[in-house]
């Protein structure tokens, strides 16, 4: 899954297309149409599921149902920049993973780029 930003989402197509991924990538979900070239370009079907807060319970059930029907063992959040409910993080416990890097436990919440440097 994968938000606005394709800098996870190129390394892993990648490292998927060099043989050193070591799983094959079933689907890019992404809740803005912002990276469809980069995953078509790759041969890949792309999914755009929106999500908004009044929409977040259908579209943690479209996934889900997308998970069942590409049969995927695991779900990589690549800067997908959502905050995942707990009934979708329990449903998927064990079988996702964030491969976003994080300045946490220092820098949360909004802007963590930004904090380092303002930081006093």
């Amino acid at each position: 899954m994968v938000s606005k930003f394709g800098h996870c989402l190129n390394d892993l197509i990648f490292r998927w297309q060099a043989g050193s991924l070591g799983a094959e990538i079933a689907v890019v979900v992404s809740n803005h149409e912002d990276l469809r070239g980069m995953a078509e370009a790759a041969g890949l079907p792309f999914i755009h599921v929106p999500v908004t807060p009044g929409t977040k319970p259908e579209a943690e059930a479209r996934l889900l149902e997308l998970v069942a029907e590409y049969d995927a063992d695991l779900v990589v959040l690549a800067r997908y920049m959502q905050v995942l409910s707990n009934d979708l993080c329990t449903s998927l416990r064990g079988r996702a993973i964030n491969i976003h890097h994080s300045f946490l436990p220092g820098f949360k919440g909004a802007k963590p780029y930004h904090q380092p440097t303002t930081a006093a």
